[in-house]
């Protein structure tokens, strides 16, 4: 071969290689360019894949799609779904680790109906973008949808539930009746046995959360029956039918400071519980008592002259010394009652009013404090314990024990009536009634005997009589006269037992006070019976007002 004719033959050589590189390269790069808007391919756990379908169940943001399900498979355990979805490569940066994902379809619960649309078009799945910085690939669909996005201005709070009824997440919360925010999530805690709410609170109501808010389930109707009478109030339709959650500030108390947000609140069964629960500073005390605490229920009130200073915690209390129960001993026939006196109850500054308390009640004690039972309400038969001041009792201390303090009590109501009958009755049997009534007898008796021999003598004199006779007449006159003299003298020391400023004639006087006490006492429940007989169940009407009538 010339050296021509191999110049001439190179360049073939050279372009039949060219052209299969450039082609693999240009595939390559169709392969990439393929690849690169796919997008990214994220998993997404759910428990069933129920109306979801691969290649078609799209997923969207704001009802703009943003990907689909490319693939549904069992996993690992068998035990659940695991769906592969691509999202489109211009919206990886919705991936974030706190991105939350739920299946949009028809649904009707306390916030509404929603997903109707989807009738039509078939389910398909929401993504609500987080806040994070992090991006993930692997998610799990949750089980209701988010009720508020994250861009919605607001705060989160917490709320703790022990005894309140349980609520619907998306029930909402009013301030004074107006809804200011509602529930996001709500979990039982089985460690605790307590409901655990989170609630969103939207912008500006934010600003009314603050650190002495209170909570309480506003179901729409509430009735009550204790010692203060029967309650019965409704809310408006709405809150009958989905319920919801009150939050106030506690009376006669302004705002505080603003909380913070994610704080803890406890949610309350009702109002009047929310305001007993807010006493936070208070001590417990013990008082026995001799009586029945029948009716004595735990939430009692403690008052004072009709001003509710505490609560009754246990009745009976369940006292433990050393981590042993306390049995009640065999010559102790006292009931024990635990109650807290709540010094935010009795003045507004607890630190205050509890320094005043600590420092005067071993006076007021001395000066006979004590505690009974009163009746609150007839027709339920709850009783409250009441303190008050009883000149009639000795001095009395405040007994301190290794537990709690004991206050001093007293018998009150049927039971005092009832000791004071027993009382009075014991008094009247210990008069010496037989004695001076066998005296007088025996004087009467003496009277008579010379009335008539005296009206013997007169006649003898009228019948002339012998001097023998009538001397024997006067002798029996004599006789007569010296036994009467005796009679008249045990008379005569009878009656100075009931001289005035005599024991008898005081022990007399002082029954007789006693009974005309009692009489004064049960007077004007006498004669409200005759004006209203069902006064013990119901208040005892007041009469109307006069109208002035024309001349």
């Amino acid at each position: 071969m010339t050296e021509h004719a191999y110049i001439e033959s190179k360049p073939k050589f050279t372009a039949i290689w060219i052209i299969p590189i450039v082609a693999l390269l240009i595939t390559a790069w169709m392969l990439y360019k393929y690849q690169s808007n796919q997008g990214h391919t994220i998993y997404i756990k759910m428990t069933d894949a129920e109306g979801i379908t691969a290649g078609k169940t799209e997923v969207k943001v704001r009802s703009v799609k943003v990907g689909i399900v490319k693939d549904l498979e069992l996993d690992l355990a068998h035990n659940g779904v695991l769906a592969k979805v691509q999202i489109n490569n211009q919206y990886d940066e919705l991936l974030t680790e706190d991105a939350k994902f739920w299946v949009v379809k028809p649904r009707i619960d306390q916030s509404g109906i929603s997903g109707m649309n989807t009738l039509l078009s078939g389910v398909y799945l929401e993504l609500e973008p987080g806040v994070s910085n992090n991006l993930s690939y692997l998610f799990t669909l949750q089980d209701e949808p988010a009720l508020i996005s994250n861009d919605i201005e607001g705060k989160r709070f917490n709320l703790t539930a022990k005894s309140a009824e349980v609520l619907e997440v998306g029930a909402s919360i009013y301030f004074r009746g107006y809804r200011i925010g509602q529930i996001e999530t709500s979990n039982f805690d089985v460690s605790s046995l307590s409901m655990d709410y989170g609630i969103f609170v939207f912008s500006p109501y934010d600003k009314l959360m603050t650190n002495n808010s209170i909570f309480w389930v506003s179901s729409g109707v509430d009735f009550s029956l204790n010692t203060s009478g029967v309650h019965f109030s409704t809310g408006s339709l709405s809150k009958l039918i989905k319920g919801g959650i009150s939050v106030d500030y506690p009376p006669e108390q302004k705002p505080n400071q603003l909380a913070e947000a994610n704080k803890t609140y406890t949610l309350h069964k009702n109002y009047s519980q929310a305001l007993e629960k807010r006493f936070d500073d208070f001590d417990y005390y013990i008082v026995q008592f001799e009586q029945s605490i029948r009716g004595l229920n735990i939430g009692a009130p403690v008052e004072y002259r009709g001003m509710r200073i505490g609560t009754v915690e246990q009745a009976p209390a369940q006292l433990k010394k050393n981590g042993e129960p306390i049995y009640f001993e065999h010559d102790n026939t006292l009931v024990p009652v635990l109650i807290k006196i709540e010094y935010g109850r009795i003045y507004e500054d607890e630190t205050l009013a509890k320094q005043y308390w600590q420092n005067n009640l071993d006076k007021w004690i001395g000066n006979g404090l004590k505690a009974s039972l009163k009746s609150g309400n007839f027709l339920t038969g709850a009783v409250y314990i009441d303190l008050d001041f009883y000149t009639t009792s000795g001095n009395e201390v405040l007994v301190s024990t290794d537990i709690y303090p004991v206050l001093p009590s007293t018998s009150s109501g049927i039971t005092a009536l009832s000791e004071q009958m027993t009382a009075l009755v014991n008094k009247l049997n210990q008069l010496p009634f037989e004695e001076a009534s066998e005296n007088l007898n025996n004087t009467l008796t003496a009277y008579q005997i010379l009335a008539e021999e005296m009206k013997a003598l007169i006649s003898n004199f009228n019948n002339n009589e012998t001097a023998d006779k009538v001397a024997k007449n006067l002798t029996q006159l004599e006789t007569t006269l010296t036994q009467l003299t005796s009679s008249l003298k045990q008379f005569e020391n009878t009656l100075s037992s009931y001289q005035q400023d005599s024991g008898v004639v005081d022990q007399l006087t002082n029954t007789l006070q006693e009974l005309e006490n009692l009489s004064n006492t049960l007077k004007p429940l006498s004669k409200g019976l005759n004006e209203q007989p069902s006064m013990l169940i119901f208040d005892r009407s007041t009469p109307s007002d006069p109208i002035p009538e024309k001349s």
